[in-house]
């Protein structure tokens, strides 16, 4: 018959897969006349082809030589060098940055001062809290992609998508939505105590709550893991295994 194809010992790929006949069960041996479906590539003794009318998958197509089956190729699971940060070395980073940021802004505000002949400083004076915060805005973006609470930590921000280290471009977005918000609450805090003139009263209760503010979202942020900017960004803080 049409394409019935002799099965030798040079079809070694084919004897090495140990295939049967599926209408009687027999093995395929050497010597053996073979139909092979066109559409599936079902091997089929001879005999059993013509006993189901020459005829499968609903066609009767049949193939002009031996197919040559695909080597399944298995990759190697890809194992990334990092994992989702722990809530402790996430809080643990943010203060130490925030320490870092008051102990800056408290060297600059004194070097202003000096350059200024001005000495008059008070423990309520918030321009020590507005400097640091530039610190605190650009902590993750410039060169290093990390903040130095976060290096002590080995803590870093990737891109959900790539996995490789998010872009200073996304850090930067990332730091200016929060840190624009943080500026907000301290320009109000600095114009109500020139005008109000309360002798640090309005500041002290103010910063209060600025203080609450940043404590409250420190606990979502240790309660979510990402908080919403940086879902928004598809990013995510990490730490080396």
């Amino acid at each position: 018959m049409k394409n019935a194809l002799l099965l030798t010992e040079k079809e070694t790929i084919f004897i090495k897969e140990n295939r049967q006949d599926p209408v009687t069960g027999d093995a395929f041996l050497v010597g053996n006349e073979i139909v092979f479906c066109a559409s599936c590539k079902s091997a089929f003794l001879k005999e059993s082809w013509e006993y189901m009318n020459s005829k499968h998958c609903g066609q009767t197509a049949t193939l002009k030589k031996f197919p040559i089956s695909a080597t399944l190729k298995l990759s190697k699971p890809i194992v990334y060098n990092f994992k989702t940060a722990e809530s402790g070395n996430r809080i643990l980073a943010y203060f130490i940055d925030s320490l870092i940021a008051f102990i800056l802004g408290t060297i600059l505000y004194f070097i202003i001062l000096l350059f200024m002949n001005d000495y008059g400083y008070t423990i309520f004076n918030p321009f020590p809290f507005i400097l640091g915060s530039f610190y605190m805005l650009f902590r993750d973006v410039i060169g290093i992609k990390s903040s130095l609470g976060k290096r002590l930590l080995g803590l870093y921000f990737i891109n959900l998508k790539t996995k490789e280290k998010a872009s200073s471009l996304v850090l930067c977005f990332r730091n200016l939505i929060y840190w624009f918000f943080l500026f907000a609450a301290i320009s109000i805090i600095t114009i109500s105590e020139l005008l109000i003139d309360g002798n640090g009263a309005v500041a002290i209760l103010l910063g209060f709550c600025l203080v609450i503010a940043n404590i409250s979202h420190v606990i979502l942020s240790l309660v979510n893991e990402n908080n919403i900017f940086d879902k928004m960004l598809k990013i995510e803080l990490v730490e080396k295994k």
